[in-house]
């Protein structure tokens, strides 16, 4: 099913989701011109300091000038907002012409780019060593800052990480490429850095991430690290935005640390929901910690952030994986709504997650994304799971203009029925 025939297949979805789902899966391309505008423009953010590659062909770095979100034309005053994903083989090309950036599919034009994100004032500043504040915190979209505390996870030591994620390799290509990668940021220096972007406008959301620690590191184990690294933070901003926390399923004696720190939610990701596809998928959480217990914990979290505030990420596409996945769409969709709807029934609000992107240094690589059916029909099957229990938003950590990676937000915008939905919008305008 190719574009077109998803818009002719699926009248319902608004016609910017299906266009953000096709790029995402199937990656874009920038044209000479376009590329040269952008380095003319210098006002763009960039992609680096990522915490991925997020690219389908090798990684780009800041010197090839490849903007880090696009926000494409949807007739709102916002427009929709996708990651960049950079492919060779994709029909998607963005090229700059007649002063105006447009999105082309297989040469036809498609929609104009409304806006790219902008890059941070703070993104011009460096510490006294020389190092870009950008090290320390990216942002994401135009309102969410990004903080990796370690970038590095101690699975791939092992060889136990998960086979989606390129982590590690892509803190390497982002040196090679010129990047001031540190990988385990200072904390002070860190919450200097967060004082000045927190006081640009704007910013109303953060997300604080870093890779798993089997041992201990400068004798610090992973709770007393991040625990630190958060009680850092929190004393010099003295107030926490909404923040979203991801690190692996703990213990309740984890929970209650990483509680006391006063971050308002946690994200201990699960990535897949098929218990097989979990071992295979993800070895070192497996092994480490189990599929159940991961359950459990998860489930646990409840008790110290309360309903919502539980927001474990999956992986949607990754239970396709060749050899092992699901090889029709319905069962996949299947097992990955009913994860949805598990943890949904016990007051856990998961994320839909970003799509799979099919990186060339994880142990996936080469192999093809899902279908844009598949991808549609899990943005609705999130959407019907968050009404059917009573979660009017999805997780409060990000929002639609963050979020580029996934459509949970562009679902609730467009066909959801809060107050901050697009039907609401237009039924509280003035009547003529």
């Amino acid at each position: 099913m190719d574009l077109f025939d998803a818009i002719k297949a699926y009248p319902d979805i608004a016609l910017p989701i299906i266009i953000k789902s096709d790029m995402l899966r199937c990656g874009i391309k920038y044209s000479n011109g376009a590329l040269e505008e952008v380095e003319r423009r210098g006002d763009i953010r960039l992609k680096s300091y990522a915490l991925f590659s997020y690219d389908f062909s090798g990684t780009t770095v800041a010197s090839q000038n490849v903007p880090y979100h696009i926000f494409i034309a949807d007739s709102t005053d916002d427009g929709t907002m996708v990651q960049s994903r950079v492919s060779e083989e994709t029909p998607y090309l963005i090229d700059y012409t007649d002063g105006r950036f447009v999105v082309y599919h297989n040469q036809e034009m498609l929609v104009d780019v409304h806006h790219f994100g902008k890059r941070a004032r703070f993104a011009d500043r460096v510490t006294e060593d020389g190092t870009s504040y950008e090290a320390y915190v990216h942002t994401v979209g135009d309102d969410c800052l990004f903080i990796t505390a370690n970038k590095f996870c101690e699975y791939f030591s092992r060889d136990k990480q998960c086979l989606f994620c390129d982590l590690t390799p892509h803190a390497s290509t982002q040196k090679k490429g010129g990047e001031a990668m540190i990988l385990r940021v200072q904390a002070e220096r860190t919450a200097e850095v967060l004082d000045v972007a927190l006081h640009e406008t704007g910013y109303r959301h953060m997300i604080i991430t870093g890779g798993t620690f089997l041992g201990k590191y400068q004798g610090k184990t992973e709770i007393e690290y991040y625990t630190e690294f958060l009680n850092t933070l929190r004393a010099n901003i003295y107030l926490w935005p909404m923040v979203g926390f991801q690190i692996g399923a703990l213990d309740n004696e984890g929970w209650r640390r990483i509680h006391e720190t006063g971050v308002p939610s946690v994200q201990p990701n699960i990535e897949v929901w098929d218990e097989k596809l979990f071992k295979i998928l993800c070895p070192g959480k497996s092994e480490r910690i189990g599929y159940q217990e991961w359950i459990k914990r998860t489930i646990n979290a409840v008790k110290y952030w309360g309903r919502g505030n539980v927001n474990p990420s999956f992986v949607p596409g990754v239970e396709m994986a060749k050899p092992q996945g699901f090889e029709k769409v319905s069962d996949a969709i299947k097992s990955t709504s009913a994860g949805y709807n598990f943890l949904m029934s016990n007051d856990v609000l998961p994320r839909q997650g970003g799509f799979w992107c099919v990186e060339p240094d994880s142990k996936l690589a080469g192999q093809s994304p899902p279908s844009l059916e598949y991808y549609l029909e899990i943005g609705m099957a999130y959407l019907e799971a968050r009404e059917k229990h009573g979660f009017p938003n999805p997780c409060p950590a990000c929002c639609r203009h963050c979020l580029g990676q996934g459509t949970e937000y562009d679902f609730a915008y467009f066909h959801g029925s809060t107050p901050a939905s697009l039907a609401a919008e237009q039924n509280s305008r003035p009547k003529d």
